[in-house]
């Protein structure tokens, strides 16, 4: 019987996705775990493990696994793509001896809907409006990149970073009795994709301002 084993694949987190094989699933008997690039990762006990369900509607295009959970910090839906899910779901659980151990309704516990308070979204819509059309007016004067493009993403990064880590924060943000991990994934992608157009406007704003245009 193996230790554990090691697959890759894809994961869809919520709504948000990693493809094939920027995805990793990795199981012994007392541990699993599915992560993917810029979706984040999810670690899970037998006791917090439902069930594993075949998930998918084309015998040969999107098959996964649906991992059914009890875990209330993490998104409800959590599917990892593979090629033979049946297969994967043997070897999770009767090579490897991953066995789910919680209950059904257990999982029925897990909050739905936006986790978010609608002050939370109003406040970041607002933030990000106000960056956009300060942003908009500094281009009619000049036509080198200004230092509002580059505040706005900065503000996602750093409020996704903030959310992420700041218990004040989470607080004041989430709805009662709902976990920051629920949007994980979502804070994740925005974190990824902020930092990478952050190092871009960055790059390009000392361009313009080293050949002075």
């Amino acid at each position: 019987m193996p230790a554990s084993i090691a697959v890759r694949g894809g994961l869809r987190v919520g709504w948000l996705h990693a493809s094939w094989p920027l995805a990793r699933l990795t199981a012994s008997e007392r541990s699993l775990s599915v992560s993917g690039l810029w979706v984040g990762r999810y670690d899970f006990t037998p006791e917090q493990m439902v069930a594993f369900e075949p998930h998918g509607v084309l015998p040969a295009i999107g098959q996964g696994i649906r991992l059914r959970h009890s875990r209330s910090d993490y998104p409800r839906h959590i599917v990892f793509w593979c090629r033979d899910p049946e297969r994967l779901i043997a070897r999770i659980q009767r090579e490897v001896g991953f066995l789910p151990r919680s209950s059904g309704a257990a999982a029925h516990a897990i909050g739905t809907g936006m986790p978010l308070r609608p002050r939370a979204l109003v406040a970041a819509v607002a933030t990000w409006t106000a960056l956009g059309l300060l942003s908009g007016l500094a281009r009619r004067e000049c036509a080198a990149p200004g230092p509002f493009p580059l505040l706005l993403v900065a503000s996602v990064f750093l409020g996704a970073v903030a959310l992420r880590r700041s218990a004040g924060l989470q607080a004041w943000a989430l709805k009662p009795g709902r976990s920051v991990g629920e949007i994980q994934a979502a804070l994740s992608a925005l974190q990824f994709a902020s930092g990478f157009l952050l190092g871009v406007l960055g790059a390009a704003l000392i361009v313009a301002r080293l050949t002075g245009s």
